[in-house]
């Protein structure tokens, strides 16, 4: 099944991406196409993270060994690019039978849309009429700071803490952290989720087609814009979990609470970037992923090619040249892939960064793998160095594996060189965990470092503190001490 799905995909990922008109399109492509990368959970077994109930009193602090099947070499495969009209539909009914093959196996849920537990407030980043954020805060002090974050997800244990007598919150989480992250200048994280109150909650059903059921409860995304979000990234391997319905019904959610999105999308004319200019600097951003738990069959082949962004390196090529027509000075993309529960990468990863950096891309974070990577250097084609984290690991989950524990913040400043160029200025990380409880609030994420934790104390924070730092390496500086 996964070697037909990655043919399948192989194929798709050759058609021109759908979006804006600036991106050029060539009529003929030949390209080596990467296989999609499976995740190391055997077939018809689940995650151990979801199959659990009790947290255990404490946790080894020993990380799992490493496993994942091998990966195919990439082959060769020129396609003839069709023309053809835009196509937006008019509806999402419309758009599920034009995109959707079948439909998923589960029972559809009748209830009332997710009210929001207070009034959502105007964003600090408006789209102008070129198509380009920008912010009523911004200065013109050409020096921008940007925090990023891995995987924001809203599991089975986290609705049932969130539950409350009049729907769901999820502020908790976010308690120790939003103070760092309302200095930033733009922050960005991995929305890892689907919100559809027409499919089942996590909580009401945790498998689906035996792959973890990611649907959350809309008011996570209350959650993270309180938390001083601006921009989440959306391409990933939920992504079909609640069917085209259920990605209509996310998209709209965030567009609802006012967060700039990318990586996921509903017709062929919306853009597979954005570019946000924060303090003078225009950053664009994209979002791939390299695996959707094999439920893009649910979608017929347009579908897959239009609402999804499975990645290929001519793709990639493609989508730098348009989001650099468009204005962008400096390109970030988050891309989903590697293997689970492990704090290397695989081969195909150095592989598909190296990719990336050619292609033009400044900056690469990774996701998917719940576990923090290391981070590193390339050398692009060009001469420029391009930094890579392999995975950024949870920002927030459910999960409970110490290495799905540790976490950080990424601090990157970017600045104007003399000749105007945007260069890298600095950049370092706050080692964070996730705790199952914290002070009273659940599922909470704390910084393991001072001055950032105000002066509390774990006996979890050194472990943590060494765990995380030996996985990033010493080509980052760590900001803040234990």
């Amino acid at each position: 099944m996964k070697k037909l799905t990655a043919i399948i995909l192989a194929i798709l990922i050759l058609l021109p991406a759908a979006g804006c008109k600036k991106a050029p399109a060539d009529n003929v492509v030949s390209i080596e196409t990467p296989v999609p990368h499976a995740t190391s959970v055997p077939a018809g077994m689940t995650e151990p993270p979801y199959e659990d109930t009790a947290e255990p009193t404490a946790l080894p602090e020993t990380e799992p060994p490493a496993s994942g099947a091998p990966t195919a070499a990439p082959t060769a495969v020129p396609t003839e690019v069709p023309t053809e009209e835009p196509f937006v539909p008019a509806s999402v009914e419309e758009a599920i039978a034009r995109y959707e093959a079948y439909p998923l196996e589960y029972e559809t849920v009748d209830r009332d849309k997710e009210q929001p537990n207070r009034p959502i407030t105007e964003p600090r980043y408006k789209q102008g009429s070129d198509g380009v954020y920008r912010s009523s805060e911004s200065s013109d002090g050409q020096d921008a700071v940007i925090m990023l974050t891995g995987d924001l997800m809203c599991q089975t244990r986290q609705q049932e803490a969130g539950k409350t007598p009049m729907g769901y919150s999820f502020d908790g989480s976010f308690d120790y952290v939003r103070r760092i992250l309302k200095k930033a200048d733009l922050v960005v994280g991995n929305l890892e989720a689907t919100l559809s109150e027409s499919a089942p909650y996590m909580a009401e059903l945790i498998e689906v087609e035996t792959r973890p059921h990611l649907n959350a409860p809309a008011t996570f995304l209350e959650a993270i814009r309180g938390a001083g979000f601006d921009l989440v990234v959306m391409s990933n391997n939920h992504n079909v979990d609640t069917g085209v319905r259920g990605i209509y019904d996310t998209l709209d959610r965030v567009d609802e609470y006012k967060l700039m999105h990318t990586g996921l999308f509903r017709n062929s004319e919306e853009c597979r970037y954005i570019v946000v200019e924060v303090n003078g600097i225009k950053v664009g951003f994209m979002s791939y992923a390299t695996y959707f738990n094999t439920k893009e069959a649910h979608l017929t082949p347009e579908g897959v090619r239009i609402l999804l962004n499975p990645y290929s390196k001519e793709v990639v090529e493609r989508d730098v040249a348009a989001v650099k027509a468009a204005g962008a000075e400096y390109v970030i993309v988050y891309i989903h892939w590697g293997t689970e529960y492990v704090n290397e990468p695989d081969p195909i990863q150095v592989e598909w960064a190296q990719e990336l950096a050619d292609a033009g891309v400044d900056y690469i974070i990774g996701s998917h793998p719940h576990a923090l990577q290391p981070y590193d250097q390339i050398t692009a084609s060009d001469g420029r160095t391009v930094p890579v984290v392999y995975s950024m690991g949870n920002f927030l989950s459910h999960q409970k594996k110490v290495v799905t524990k540790d976490t950080l913040i990424l601090r990157i400043r970017l600045a104007r060189n003399s000749k105007g160029k945007v260069v890298l200025k600095d950049e370092g990380y706050i080692p964070c965990r996730v705790f199952l409880t914290f002070d009273g609030r659940d599922y909470a994420i704390v910084p393991v470092v001072s001055p950032y934790n105000n002066g509390m104390y774990s006996s979890y924070f050194a472990p943590a503190y060494e765990r995380i730092t030996g996985i990033m390496g010493e080509k980052i500086r760590v900001l803040g001490t234990p």
